[in-house]
């Protein structure tokens, strides 16, 4: 019956937003990068806690990407020039390129993928 769907529960979907620095610790960002590693491991940990429920959890992991944020690596011609050199891609990520990934995640297309981490980094190599 009608009332009887109103109160079942869904699930849903969790999206956490890591970073290439959770793979790769960056020099002068000891504190920032130890807390993406964390978010990484809290993404496979709550995953099975929260299967039951049919709520996924997921992990996105950008690389540099040109948001005001990271605005200090990608103005310095020099560090940005490093970084470039890094990607396969050749070139610094905008934030389409995440939101493409989490709405992926979000949607019925991803119902079966819970507690991993998709890293976008343009091709910079990130496991650990």
């Amino acid at each position: 019956s009608l009332t009887k769907d109103l109160f079942i529960f869904r699930g849903g979907s969790v999206v956490i937003v890591s970073s290439v620095a959770g793979y790769q610790p960056m020099q002068g960002l000891g504190p920032y990068s130890v807390s993406k590693t964390a978010l990484l491991g809290l993404t496979r940990a709550l995953a099975p806690d929260l299967a039951h429920s049919n709520i996924r959890i997921n992990c996105v992991a950008p690389g540099i990407i040109k948001t005001r944020f990271s605005a200090a690596l990608w103005e310095n011609e020099g560090v940005l020039e490093e970084f470039l050199k890094q990607t396969s891609i050749k070139r610094l990520g905008q934030p389409e390129d995440i939101g493409g990934v989490i709405a992926f995640l979000c949607s019925d297309e991803a119902s079966y993928i819970t507690g991993e981490t998709i890293t976008v980094t343009g091709g910079m190599n990130c496991r650990l």
